[in-house]
């Protein structure tokens, strides 16, 4: 089977924010859609890890935008799955335009979760019915966030909605990137050059969290909390050109 996934998708005015440049969710959107598919065409998609008893589930993803696509113009994205590792597995993706000009690079790291415990499971079962494609966009292996202090930062409150949810259960991912976006509110001058994420806790419906996030030279740093536990649900560093 192919080792690469390509798709094609017609960029609509939702997928920007309100200074017309491609918004971090909508690219999550994009790397999730792709993925699930490749995921579905090698034999390791939703369905078939249910019958199995097992869950996917993204604990980290980073993306760099070269260019921000223009609206209602066409993008090519591109996902293949890295050689895995003994109970993670990478992904990379691109965004193209129509004339393969790269426009995004990103990278994920998902692992398996049993249905019924909800813990990590090494899988060591679960192999991909592909080649691996040899292309890196992050060669080496995809680290977590370092931990930081949120002294002195700013704070931004919200409420886990109906609308945030999925089929697994929980929070989907690409509505961090809404909640970081929604406390950031970011100016007409402040252009994301990288976006990274890494989800810890995972939210359920009706849950308060609290984001603190401070700019600090180039980068904003961001950590999430689940309000009445005061655990940790996400941390995110974003890069600004």
């Amino acid at each position: 089977m192919n080792e690469t996934l390509d798709r094609k998708y017609r960029l609509k005015f939702s997928d920007f924010n309100c200074h017309d440049e491609i918004a971090p969710y909508a690219i999550l959107d994009f790397f999730q859609d792709v993925a699930g598919e490749h995921a579905d065409y090698i034999g390791i998609g939703f369905n078939d890890m249910v019958k199995r008893g097992y869950y996917w589930v993204l604990v980290r993803t980073k993306f760099e935008i070269i260019e921000s696509p223009k609206e209602y113009t066409n993008i090519v994205t591109k996902t293949w799955p890295k050689k895995r590792g003994k109970i993670d597995f990478d992904r990379e993706y691109t965004i193209s335009d129509d004339n393969g000009n790269l426009l995004v690079k990103g990278i994920s790291k998902w692992c398996v979760i049993d249905a019924n415990t909800r813990r990590l499971t090494p899988c060591r079962d679960l192999n991909y019915s592909c080649d691996i494609y040899e292309e890196e966009n992050y060669p080496g292996p995809f680290s977590k966030i370092e931990d930081f202090s949120i002294d002195g930062f700013d704070v931004y409150e919200g409420k886990i909605e109906y609308i945030d949810m999925d089929h697994n259960g929980h929070v989907n991912n690409i509505s961090y990137a809404r909640f970081i976006s929604n406390a950031m509110k970011f100016t007409k001058d402040e252009h994301i050059k990288t976006f990274e994420i890494n989800y810890i806790k995972e939210m359920q419906m009706g849950d308060e969290y609290v984001v603190y996030y401070k700019r600090d030279g180039k980068k904003y740093y961001i950590k999430g909390f689940i309000k009445e536990t005061n655990e940790v649900s996400f941390v995110s560093v974003i890069e600004i050109k």
